[in-house]
C-alpha cells in the first residue's frame, strides 16, 4: 500500500487515529469474518511490515511509536538486500513518538556493484525499514521520498501463514523470523501472515489469501493455536482451509505442529489430521521433521529459540526449493 509516498509493505489498511496511523495487515471486511483475537489484536501487529522508499535527498525523518509491550521494539534498516551498517542498523522505538533520522549512504556505488555481482534480489537504492512485531503507530515522514518501482524488488514473493512462531515471537529481531530467512535464501520477497495466538484457519482468511495476486508461493503452519479445540472442529477447519488453498493452483507448502516441550499426545493427533488433509492437496512436511529438538525451544516451552528457527529454515528451504517449478527458480 502506498501512503505518503512510502510503500507500506504487508499493510492492507491504514487507519487514521487521533495522533497517528494504525497499520492493519488484514482489511476490515475480512477481519470482521475472522476470530475475535485476529480482528482486534493480531492483525494489527507490525509483523513483516516494512516501510520501503527511494531517498531522493540526503536524509529522511520518520516518526513512529510503539504501543506498550513487554519486549523491546527495534526497527532494522536495510539498503536493498544489504543490512545497514553500525551507524544505522537499528532503532529503538519507544512508547512516545520516536524520531528516526535516516541518511543516504556515501558508498551507494559500491553497494550497487556488490548487489549486481551477487545477483541480490533488492536494488540497494530501496530503503527498507523493517518494523518489529509489536503494535507500531506511524506518525509521518519528512523528506523527499518516492515508492520503489517493481523492477527494484524481487520477482517472486513467498507468503507465510501461521501462528506466533511464523509471526516471529522469540526471533528477537524481525530479520530472523523464518519467513524472512527462507525468502532471503530463495531470493524472494516475503509476506508474513503470522497471527500470534489466533491462527485458527478461518475460512475468510483462506479466501482472502487466495484472492491476493501478490504472492507466488505460500507456506501454511497449522495447529498450535488450535490445541484448545476438539478434534472434530479442528479437522473441519483444516480441511476447509487446505481445500481453499490447495485449489488455488500456486505452490503451497504445509506443515503441522513443531516440537514444543509440553504434552504431545493431542499434538500428535492434530499432526495426523493436518497430514491427512494437506498431503493430498499440497506439498506437506511434518512439523517434527522441521523442528524436533527440545533444547531448541525457549523458556516458555513453546516458541523456538534462535537455534530452533535456524533449524526450521535449514530444513524447510531445501524442501521448498526441491518442489518449486522451474519458472520460480
Amino acid at each position: 500500500m502506498i501512503f505518503q509516498n512510502i510503500d507500506f509493505h504487508n499493510v492492507a489498511q491504514i487507519e487514521p487515529l487521533a495522533d497517528g496511523y494504525r497499520l492493519w495487515r488484514v482489511p476490515e471486511d475480512v477481519r470482521a469474518q475472522a476470530n475475535e483475537g485476529l480482528q482486534t489484536r493480531s492483525a494489527a501487529y507490525s509483523t513483516g511490515i516494512e516501510l520501503r522508499f527511494l531517498m531522493q535527498g540526503d536524509g529522511v525523518t520518520i516518526r513512529l511509536r510503539s504501543e506498550p509491550i513487554a519486549e523491546g521494539q527495534m526497527a532494522y534498516l536495510y539498503y536493498g538486500s544489504l543490512q545497514g551498517g553500525w551507524q544505522q542498523s537499528s532503532f529503538i522505538i519507544r512508547d512516545d513518538v520516536t524520531t528516526l533520522r535516516l541518511t543516504k549512504p556515501g558508498n551507494a556505488g559500491q553497494m550497487q556493484r556488490i548487489s549486481r555481482e551477487a545477483r541480490l534480489p533488492f536494488d540497494p537504492q530501496v530503503v527498507r525499514l523493517v518494523l518489529p512485531y509489536g503494535n507500531i503507530i506511524f506518525h509521518g515522514v519528512e523528506g523527499d521520498v518516492t515508492p520503489p518501482p517493481q523492477e527494484m524488488l524481487p520477482k517472486h514473493t513467498l507468503l507465510c501463514y501461521g501462528s506466533s512462531i511464523t509471526h516471529g515471537s522469540l526471533a528477537l529481531a524481525s530479520p530472523y523470523t523464518y519467513p524472512f530467512r527462507i525468502a532471503q535464501k530463495l531470493g524472494f520477497d516475503y509476506l508474513n501472515c503470522g497471527f500470534a495466538g489466533t491462527a485458527h484457519c478461518d475460512r475468510a482468511i483462506a479466501q482472502w489469501l487466495v484472492s491476493r495476486r501478490d504472492w507466488d508461493v505460500a507456506t501454511l503452519e497449522m495447529g498450535i493455536n488450535m490445541l484448545g479445540m476438539d478434534e472434530k472442529e479442528f479437522e473441519a477447519r483444516v480441511d476447509a482451509f487446505t481445500g481453499i488453498l490447495g485449489d488455488d493452483g500456486r505452490p503451497v507448502f504445509a506443515t503441522s505442529i513443531f516440537h514444543f516441550n509440553g504434552d504431545q499426545s493431542k499434538a500428535d493427533r492434530f499432526r495426523a489430521i493436518v497430514r491427512r488433509c494437506a498431503e493430498r492437496r499440497m506439498h506437506f512436511i511434518d512439523g517434527l521433521a522441521l523442528l524436533d529438538r527440545p533444547e531448541f525451544i525457549s523458556q516458555d516451552m513453546v516458541h523456538p529459540s534462535l537455534e530452533g528457527i535456524a533449524q526450521i529454515v535449514d530444513r524447510w528451504t531445501p524442501f521448498i526449493r526441491q518442489h518449486l517449478p522451474e519458472s520460480l527458480l
